[in-house]
């Protein structure tokens, strides 16, 4: 992460944690398998992906652009999710998980539904980076 984010270190759900202002990274590698959830990366994002918890149980929220990639062996769905949170914050979400060796990794950026845009840059930026290990 570039200098001036705060990272935390692993926590029990697995997550890494990095943050700067009110946009934050989230890096899971590896920890739901296909085995358990799903072998889609789309139904694993949209129905399991316990970093969506809340966007599923908001009373309003949105999902655009769902896809499945596939590029070489590699193979992700992506998405942007918007939701309103417990303390009315409208949040939006970009959101990718990769399938790897049977693991899934995901990389999400939040922030504010107000700063969209900063938010598609540092994903596209994290993502573009971020190396999946079996």
């Amino acid at each position: 992460m570039p200098a001036g984010w705060e990272a935390r270190p692993r926590n029990a759900q697995g997550q890494f944690r990095y943050s700067q202002g009110d946009i934050e990274v989230v890096l899971v590698p590896g920890r739901d398998t296909a085995a358990r959830t799903s072998a889609s990366p789309v139904t694993y994002q949209r129905e399991h992906e316990p970093e969506l918890a809340s966007f599923r149980a908001s009373t309003w929220s949105t999902a655009t652009g769902l896809a499945l990639v596939e590029v070489g062996s590699r193979r992700y769905a992506h998405g942007s999710f918007t939701w309103v949170d417990d303390r009315g914050r409208e949040l939006f979400v970009r959101n990718a998980a990769l399938l790897v060796d049977g693991r899934y990794h995901l990389v999400l950026v939040i922030g504010p539904e107000s700063r969209r845009e900063e938010v598609e840059k540092r994903h596209a930026q994290v993502f573009s980076t971020y190396r999946a290990t079996p």
